[in-house]
């Protein structure tokens, strides 16, 4: 539903998900939409190639451990274009993952530090939403 919602916004999408029926109903949900691909990967091994202007990894940091998130970091900062950003969105409930859904996005801002600033920050019970800008997008340097 996410990657349909977000097609109204785009020029091109490219959806990633691990589960097949994940990818079976979201190609199903977008089938009318041209400029709407989807992939089988599991970050970070697996990366779309090419460029983008958004990033956003939703429900699937905190499946991954350090090593993992640092991969994922440096996937991120390779293919992410001049002014672009990154949205960061997990359930903030308990789990039984790696790590939690705010570890998993504080470890992404702590990693990112150099190139990506967040300008926007909301937590509720259910989830936490972090929306990470480059720096100097925007005015997140200080700059106008």
């Amino acid at each position: 539903m996410l990657t349909e919602a977000l097609a109204t916004r785009c020029d091109a999408l490219v959806g990633l998900d691990l589960a097949e029926l994940a990818l079976i109903q979201a190609r199903e949900r977008c089938r009318d939409l041209g400029h709407v691909r989807f992939a089988r990967a599991q970050v970070p091994g697996q990366w779309p190639d090419g460029s983008f202007d958004l990033i956003v990894l939703s429900e699937v940091v905190y499946f991954l451990d350090a090593g993992d998130v640092e991969r994922l970091i440096a996937r991120v900062k390779g293919s992410l274009r001049t002014g672009g950003d990154v949205v960061l969105v997990h359930w903030t409930g308990e789990t039984h993952y790696p790590l939690s859904g705010d570890e998993a996005a504080e470890r992404v801002i702590a990693g990112t530090r150099t190139f990506l600033r967040p300008i926007r920050q909301t937590r509720t019970d259910a989830y936490r939403l972090d929306v990470l800008a480059g720096i100097g997008a925007r005015g997140t340097d200080g700059q106008p």
